[in-house]
């Protein structure tokens, strides 16, 4: 096995066995005027937080994890596509081989073999220029109740969550830079490549109302750009995707 990756300059990782949400307790350190880079990872949470207010199903195996990073509001979103590539990557270093079959599911999370293995969650911290961000990825075996999208874990790879916080942290700060450097597109570009359904008709659904398309693109902004046929091209910025019509 490689030596797991050191922290980036600047980062830093903690770890406790139990926490009511990364992202609750870095929102708080974020008032307290913590700075960027630091990571938090938890054995698990009790009171873990998904997209639109859902509870995050948190048992002992997963990696539950979050970091604060210094951002503007009005391109924060875009840090969802650098931390889905970078997880992406850490995934593929730990268990030392390409995984061709796990990929971006638009906005924020990942699939393996067509099932949710993670998910990722952007808070702006109030007052302040900074977003956490906030990861689960599924390592044991999960047995999800009423999930929204069939869910999965990456158990064959017997991976540890720890190990994986720190390829994460590796990961993550590369794609930040880089980011940071040179704007969206290479993100976006990256993202593409790793993208499920392009090309193919996807459901988008939001709190009161559903519509179809084929996703097309992303736009320069992430936004995904839906082809309606006779009724143009639909620029979306949030809701659940589904792929195939009529789901």
């Amino acid at each position: 096995m490689q030596a797991s990756p050191a922290l980036p300059d600047g980062w830093r990782l903690e770890t406790v066995s139990e926490i009511d949400g990364t992202n609750a307790e870095l929102l708080r350190r974020a008032e307290g005027g913590e700075a960027e880079g630091i990571a938090l990872r938890a054995d698990v949470q009790i009171a873990g937080r998904g997209r639109r207010g859902r509870s995050w199903n948190s048992p002992k195996g997963n990696l539950y994890f979050s970091v604060l990073i210094d951002t503007e509001p009005a391109v924060a979103g875009q840090i969802g596509f650098a931390a889905a590539l970078a997880s992406i990557e850490a995934i593929e270093a730990v268990v030392e081989k390409s995984l061709p079959e796990l990929k971006c599911k638009w906005p924020n999370d990942l699939l393996w073999q067509g099932e949710k293995v993670a998910g990722l969650l952007l808070e702006m911290a109030p007052g302040r220029r900074q977003v956490v961000l906030g990861m689960g990825v599924n390592l044991v075996p999960m047995d999800v109740v009423d999930a929204v999208y069939p869910v999965g874990s990456l158990s064959e790879f017997a991976i540890a969550p720890q190990e994986l916080a720190l390829s994460v942290c590796d990961a993550l700060a590369r794609w930040i830079e880089t980011w940071r450097m040179m704007g969206f597109a290479p993100l976006r570009r990256a993202w593409l490549e790793r993208a499920n359904g392009l090309g193919e008709a996807v459901t988008v659904r939001l709190p009161n109302e559903e519509f179809e398309g084929t996703f097309e693109d992303l736009a320069k902004d992430g936004a995904l750009l839906l082809n309606q046929g006779a009724d143009g091209v639909k620029s979306v910025s949030a809701g659940e995707v589904f792929f195939g019509s009529g789901v």
